[in-house]
């Protein structure tokens, strides 16, 4: 498993985008990003499995996004309107959005196997930052519209897997 090139990781990460919110953002490749006021930050492991002989694989993706923004795509994604979104929702909403978003970013190391994603496992800042302080490969991709709401999404492939057993 590895992830796909990144010169090719926004091509990937647009449609999906638009899949999961019905909105057309662009996104580019930057440096990490903190918070800003009426951001929320969401952090997901996602096991990958491999073919047989070859160990389960972690990789990590974190999303920051608006609170404006993670509405919208609740709403799109459950077809609701905004007085219906719960809090639990917007929290689903965006941990599934971290699900699509890393899996398009992923694939194989070879073509006669498959990868298998499972079940997004959410994290606490503190252990997606431990585990992204020694990662293998860690790239962020950002997109800002002109209201100034952003979304940042940083994916990379875990080498300790460790963090995750505390």
């Amino acid at each position: 498993m590895y992830l796909i090139p990144k010169d090719t990781m926004a091509s990937k990460l647009d449609p999906a985008w638009a899949f999961l919110s019905g909105a057309e953002r662009h996104f580019e490749e930057g440096p990490p990003q903190a918070t800003r006021p009426g951001e929320r930050e969401y952090a997901v492991v996602l096991p990958v499995h491999l073919h047989d002989g070859l160990p389960e694989r972690l990789m990590a993706v974190g999303l920051l996004i608006d609170d404006q923004e993670a509405s919208k795509v609740a709403c799109f994604m459950f077809g609701l309107p905004l007085d219906e979104i719960s809090a639990d929702d917007i929290r689903d909403a965006c941990m599934e959005a971290c699900n699509v978003l890393g899996g398009c970013l992923v694939m194989s190391h070879d073509e006669a196997h498959t990868v298998e994603i499972g079940l997004p496992r959410e994290l606490p800042l503190a252990q997606f930052t431990e585990l992204q302080r020694k990662a293998h490969v860690s790239v962020t991709f950002s997109s800002e519209c002109d209201a100034g709401r952003r979304i940042v999404i940083t994916v990379f492939d875990t080498i300790d897997q460790r963090i995750l057993e505390s």
